[in-house]
């Protein structure tokens, strides 16, 4: 027990606590998606299928159908719309939400994280 005790002490740091962030500047989330061109493409893609077809939601059937519509598989595939949008539920920009009638369907409902990036993107492109 007395050399446990020795060898904790011995690795006890002394002095003050370490920066949590270690001096890195927080960033936006407009500026994370700016660094990862498909999800930007795809949060945008969102936005405008929501605006135009005047929806609260969308279900991969219909954003895809509206990928098509639009040509954006010149730019990538329907799987990379998949996981571009899998990857954007994951990091809180859109919920997921199980009908209970139907467990297979799965309708996303952009979060307010997501509207904050489309006001601060609109906020840059009025500005000049």
């Amino acid at each position: 027990m007395a050399r446990y005790e020795r060898l904790r002490k011995a690795f006890q740091y002394i002095g003050p606590p370490a920066p949590q962030n270690y001096g890195a500047q927080p960033i936006s989330d407009l500026e994370f998606l700016s660094s990862k061109p498909s999800l930007l493409r795809t949060l945008l893609l969102v936005h405008e299928y929501l605006v135009v077809k005047r929806r609260r939601g969308f279900t991969y059937n219909g954003i895809k159908a509206y990928a098509a519509q639009k040509g954006v598989y010149r730019e990538f595939t329907d799987r990379t719309l998949d996981r571009s949008i899998r990857k954007l539920a994951e990091l809180g920009f859109l919920d997921r939400i199980h009908p209970r009638d139907n467990k297979k369907k799965v309708i996303f409902i952009p979060t307010e994280r997501f509207w904050r990036v489309i006001e601060e993107r609109e906020g840059l492109i009025d500005d000049g």
